[in-house]
């Protein structure tokens, strides 16, 4: 029998660390923080230490990864706020850690990889069954408020890792047998229908455009004509497609008519004059929402309808009138008591639960979300109102953000001034963002450039990018795939600004570039030795 001092080695050790940062990444911020200690306790304690460290600084990948904190550090240098940046420097602390401890750590096989990556698909399949759970059980009001341990946003990008892991372990990996694949095969299929009735535009998108990513590669490194001709069409056409299915979403939205017209009628049935609200600005389905309404009818009818106040606020928090007359229009009803007394009990109970249009009950998740950013950008073009529209949102975060930019363009405001700047700049702008809704620019990119200038903004694409290049390692199928998610959600996210972001990338860069023997050749089946 095997003694347990063979079997509780530092390699053993450092294993359980990476599985237990796998299971964590899903799952518990907690639990990341645990997995972090956990792997720094085990690589102080070696008694390679000294050793260790000189082989990080004769790893300049390793190095250039850290520079990412490092730089971080530098801008201590022109900041006024070092309480905030103190907060920012111990978020992002995995950036510094975990690339120095996986970076001289002994490197796990092949065997090991692919059970890592098993536990880190079933830890996703975990998170997703506690999701469904809050879902089938509670009364839930907003679908992305069922990812019970981190943001929505979050969770889905955990998740495309796991689906394109999945799926590459079921046909592009020889190790596993037949029986095991077609576990995994539906595991991350679960996972792909979980990301659409998360509703996560992120992680959906994301999924979409990596996929083109893989498939365009395919293609392009196929020696076959009749592909190359197909590749060229689908490039073509598919943009048009695209333009053409929003446009008709728009139009949808878009009402034929002016907003008053000759032949309006003036009354209501009960002989009650109609008002015209252009403070309502926006239209549903096709139908002006400020047209042909009665404010006293519509309190009296509603009053028959439904014990809810309708001068207070619905289920979601919302103003329950403002959500009322927006399902009317959606029906095309007119905002009077007929309109009210037209209405099913089960449209009063969805009005009760915040749902101001009738198609966010009829249609798919996908397509109602594809709707409501739709409605959002009309809303904001009309009237200028973004607030809790987390597309629309955004245009006021760039703007905030790149008028900071101008004004510190070269040096940008320092690590700690960035929150406050942000603050200063959206009351410079009599925004109209409510104060629970002004927040930092929500693009990874445009925030390193206000944060740390032009300078520490070119530096940070060069770390971004460095490694990889310096390791031959744009040509791995996993690493491939997470650069690709990551280098796309810093696009509308500040990836690197919260734990669970800055965790997700640093673990998984040192761990698909550091932590293997080998690595997975794209579109091929045998892997190659990392030192070849």
């Amino acid at each position: 029998m095997m003694k347990l001092s063979t079997r509780i080695n530092r390699y053993n050790l450092y294993v359980f660390g990476l599985a237990l940062m796998l299971i964590a990444l899903p799952l518990s911020k907690f639990l990341m923080s645990v997995a972090q200690f956990y792997l720094v306790g085990i690589w102080l304690l070696d008694r390679r230490l000294m050793e260790k460290w000189r082989e990080f600084f004769k790893n300049p990948a390793a190095l250039v990864l850290v520079s990412i904190y490092m730089m971080h550090v530098v801008g201590l240098l022109w900041t006024t706020d070092f309480h905030y940046a103190a907060k920012d420097l111990r978020i992002k602390l995995p950036l510094l850690a975990l690339p120095v401890i996986v970076a001289t750590s002994p490197k796990i096989s092949r065997r090991v990889f692919h059970y890592l990556i098993l536990i880190f698909i079933a830890a996703n399949l975990v998170g997703s069954v506690f999701s469904m759970h809050e879902l089938i059980t509670k009364d839930i009001l907003e679908i992305r408020k069922i990812s019970l341990f981190m943001s929505h946003i979050r969770f889905s990008l955990n998740i495309c890792v796991a689906i394109f892991s999945g799926y590459y372990l079921v046909f592009g990996s020889g190790f596993f047998k037949k029986g095991v694949k077609i576990t995994i095969f539906f595991a991350v299929t679960w996972l792909l229908i979980f990301l659409g009735i998360m509703e996560s535009v992120t992680g959906i998108v994301i999924m979409l455009l990596v996929t083109t990513l893989l498939i365009l590669l395919t293609i392009y490194l196929s020696e076959k004509i009749w592909l190359k001709n197909v590749l060229f069409v689908v490039l073509i056409t598919a943009p048009i497609l695209i333009f053409f299915y929003l446009s008709r979403l728009y139009d949808d939205y878009k009402p034929d008519g002016p907003f008053v017209y000759e032949g309006m009628e003036l009354t209501t049935s009960r002989g009650n004059y109609y008002t015209h609200d252009t403070t309502l600005k926006g239209a549903e389905n096709g139908n002006w929402i400020g047209q042909y309404i009665h404010y006293g009818e519509l309190e009296e009818a509603w009053d028959t309808r439904s014990d809810m106040d309708y001068n207070g606020l619905d289920n979601q928090g919302q103003h329950l009138r403002y959500t009322l007359i927006r399902y009317l229009t959606s029906k095309g009803l007119r905002k009077d008591y007929d309109g009210v007394s037209a209405l099913s009990d089960d449209d009063v109970r969805h009005i009760e639960n915040g749902i101001a249009n009738v198609n966010q009950v009829a249609e798919s998740s996908i397509r109602q979300r594809i709707r409501l950013i739709v409605w959002e950008l009309m809303l904001y073009k009309e009237s200028g109102y973004l607030s809790g529209h987390s597309v629309a949102q955004r245009i006021e975060f760039w703007r905030a953000a790149f008028r900071i930019i101008d004004e510190n363009l070269w040096l940008g405001t320092g690590t700690g001034d960035i929150y406050q700047a942000f603050k200063d700049e959206y009351v410079e702008m009599n925004t109209q963002l409510e104060q629970q809704f002004r927040w930092r620019a929500h693009n990874q990119y445009i925030t390193m450039l206000a944060s740390l200038g032009v300078f520490g903004f070119l530096w940070f694409l060069m770390a971004m990018v460095y490694p990889a290049r310096r390791l031959a390692m744009y040509n791995d199928y996993y690493y491939l795939v997470f650069f690709a998610i990551l280098m796309l959600s810093m696009l509308t996210e500040d990836t690197l600004e919260t734990q669970a972001g800055a965790t997700f990338f640093a673990f998984f860069t040192t761990f698909f570039l550091f932590a293997r023997q080998d690595k997975n050749l794209l579109f091929t089946k045998k892997p190659t030795t990392l030192n070849e």
